[in-house]
């Protein structure tokens, strides 16, 4: 895969997103796996999902489920896929939004404020392999963590 990009510098990890039907459940395993939930749950109407971080022994994980009515995850929990995002800090989420396009990458959500990362901006993108990159606008969300209101920083 070598046409593929290389992610560039200023590009910070955040999370692996997973999705699922039953946070409960879900979280029971990661817990045996020596996860811990790292904040409190949040609701996002905006994006129909509820959700929370877990740290642990690998990555930081976002579990996420529907809320009721919402179908955001349907088509991955149909298809059988958990992981589909990786989350990227960025400083400049329009920015992080023109190199995606220019790597052929579908902005599939454009800028919207995110409950998870105290009203920030998130985005994202679906690449030709049917893979998603989400976008956190600000690095300070990466350097202080997750589920911070604006009075935090």
């Amino acid at each position: 895969m070598a046409d593929l990009p290389t992610v560039p510098a200023g590009f910070d990890f955040h999370h692996v997103g997973y999705a699922t039907a039953s946070m409960a459940r879900e979280r029971e395993f990661f817990e045996f796996a020596g996860y811990q939930i790292e904040a409190d749950s949040f609701e996002d109407p905006v994006q129909g999902i509820a959700g929370c971080f877990l740290t642990g022994p690998g990555p930081r994980i976002e579990l996420l489920e529907n809320l009721p009515g919402s179908r955001t995850l349907t088509p991955w929990l149909d298809a059988g896929i958990k992981i589909y995002h990786f989350a990227y800090c960025v400083d400049d989420i329009e920015t992080a939004l023109a190199w995606a396009r220019t790597h052929r990458g579908k902005v599939t959500v454009p800028p919207v404020p995110a409950v998870a990362f105290g009203g920030r901006s998130i985005s994202f993108v679906m690449f030709r392999t049917g893979f998603m990159f989400e976008f956190i606008d600000s690095a300070l969300a990466c350097a202080r963590g997750s589920n911070e209101t604006e009075g935090d920083i």
